[in-house]
């Protein structure tokens, strides 16, 4: 093990955004006892804002595998025990979304919960993210709301994704201590391995969301014997690029949560028509930004005064869509844009949504993904066609001016000229109005995993956890793949019983949701 260089850690950082499920949240049982005896390379380690004790370590690793006696980086390592003594060699990987975020600081989320714990869940920051070597960029987008309000720049008009020379300025800073380049996709499954390998495990289990299951399968393709079964949610598709179709796929998604609010006797009396008034709104900005005052959502004794610009609207529209705990709060906000001419609840979730994204993802690293690997599409086309949606092609344009400015190496998908068809046990769980990841990508994924089953929860969106009975449901399904290491016979009947939460269609509600379910979710 000493080859390795495994080394312990302990420590706190800040608490998850996820919540646990309450009906795991307390343990009599100390499972880091028995697990620390079969890693006795990890030391027990406590973490903020969770009950139980998790084990901790890092790994030194080659920042350059083509490069003998280079660089050396740590990846930060946590691993949930298994609530067992004895479980099997074949944990749990999970691999994190974004690309940006780091899987450590899920560790105490409930996607970790139920029967899936019979087995060790390892958590790896994947490199630049959290704490291995992160790539986080001082970027406009990300600046402080102190300074917001201190330099009185205005969210909306002013600010850009990916500004030139802030971009610039960041590699010329990042490049101090990282070779940006070897930050991708490959070097997350090498590192996978390696982890693997210093832990003494056996093939492993993957789970990956959004963009973790595209880097799953590239774990997959580049160490098919060492891989027993994969389970994604939200899955991306290997073989095109969801940047340049993230117009059409949002407003796809726009049409369907429309169609449910008007099959809603409250939402459809609130608002007869979603979709169309939300064109309404947008193509009100056309000409010119809209001056919106409210609270700041985070520090409500603080006024934020926004210039409101169509651009960054429809992209922060987009993002709430990602998900039913954000969308349930459209239909009063755009009806108080809409017919009251109060633009401040709409404006006020543009604001928590941009929040919640910049505040957990690593920047830099980002940017070495999706530039290296996802940008491999007519640019032109995809910008034309953007335009035609709803949602424009700003996204994309911006993603074009980020990556200008940045260093990266292409890489063909999934790291292989040609992806092979593997025979490995894989479970897919799409959301039927998926706002980024249609259930259409994970079809494509199934062309390469073809012993595989795909759920479609129906009225599901970005993942599927905020519908009433979601946990059960999918750690049922998920279990049952990991004990019986196949997918004949799995029984998906559940997903068809999830429960969507209710609209929100009064001033009351929504006020309460911001406050204790939509601001909370911001890391500072």
């Amino acid at each position: 093990m000493a080859a390795y260089g495994l080394a312990c850690a302990s420590g706190t950082e800040p608490s998850p955004r996820l919540t646990e499920d309450p009906s795991t949240a307390t343990q009599a049982t100390d499972w880091s006892v028995s697990a620390h005896a079969r890693l006795p390379m990890l030391a027990p380690c406590q973490r903020a804002g969770i009950d139980e004790t998790l084990l901790c370590g890092t790994l030194p690793v080659p920042e350059d595998r083509t490069q003998r006696g280079g660089r050396q980086i740590t990846l930060e390592i946590v691993v949930v025990p298994a609530r067992q003594d004895a479980p099997p060699n074949d944990p749990v990987f999970v691999f994190e979304g974004g690309p940006g975020g780091a899987a450590t600081q899920r560790a105490g989320g409930s996607i970790y919960a139920g029967p899936v714990r019979q087995r060790d869940i390892v958590l790896v920051d994947q490199r630049g993210t959290g704490g291995s070597n992160p790539l986080d960029c001082d970027l406009e987008i990300t600046r402080s709301r102190a300074a917001d309000k201190a330099d009185g720049r205005s969210l909306g008009t002013v600010r850009e994704m990916f500004p030139p020379a802030a971009i610039s300025a960041c590699l010329d800073r990042l490049s101090q201590h990282a070779d940006v380049t070897r930050y991708t996709s490959l070097d997350h499954a090498d590192d996978i391995e390696a982890v693997r390998q210093a832990l003494g495990y056996g093939p492993i289990n993957l789970r990956g969301g959004s963009y973790g299951t595209r880097a799953m399968m590239v774990y997959a393709q580049r160490y098919p014997s060492r891989t027993r079964t994969l389970f994604g949610i939200g899955v991306d598709s290997p073989l095109r690029s969801n940047l340049a179709e993230r117009g059409a796929m949002a407003e796809r998604s726009l049409t369907g949560i429309s169609r449910l609010c008007k099959a809603d006797v409250a939402c459809a009396a609130l608002l007869p028509d979603l979709e169309q008034a939300v064109r309404a709104l947008l193509g009100s900005l056309d000409d010119s930004p809209r001056t919106v005052t409210l609270r700041d959502p985070n520090d409500p004794t603080a006024p934020l005064t926004l210039a409101v610009g169509r651009a960054w609207l429809a992209e922060n529209v987009r993002l709430l869509l990602y998900f039913a705990f954000t969308s349930r709060a459209l239909p009063w906000a755009i009806h108080q844009a809409h017919t009251a001419d109060d633009w401040a609840p709409l404006t006020t979730l543009a604001v928590l949504i941009e929040r919640m994204f910049q505040s957990s993802l690593a920047t830099g690293m980002a940017l070495t993904v999706q530039c290296s690997e996802h940008m491999d599409f007519d640019v032109a086309q995809a910008l034309a066609d953007g335009v035609q949606t709803l949602f424009g092609s700003d996204r994309l344009a911006q993603q074009v001016q980020g990556c200008a400015a940045w260093r990266y190496t292409k890489h063909p998908p999934l790291g292989r000229a040609e992806p092979v068809a593997l025979d490995i046990p894989t479970l897919l769980l799409s959301g039927e109005l998926d706002a980024v990841t249609p259930p259409t990508y994970a079809e494509d994924a199934r062309a390469l995993f073809p012993n595989s089953a795909h759920v479609v929860i129906e009225g599901g969106q970005h993942g599927p956890f905020d519908l009433e009975g979601a946990w059960t449901c999918v750690h049922q399904m998920w279990a049952d793949l990991l004990d019986a290491g196949t997918v004949d016979s799995l029984d998906t009947a559940c997903a068809t019983h999830l429960t969507r939460p209710s609209f929100l269609v009064d001033a009351e509600s929504f006020d309460s949701h911001v406050a204790e379910a939509l601001a909370p979710q911001v890391s500072e």
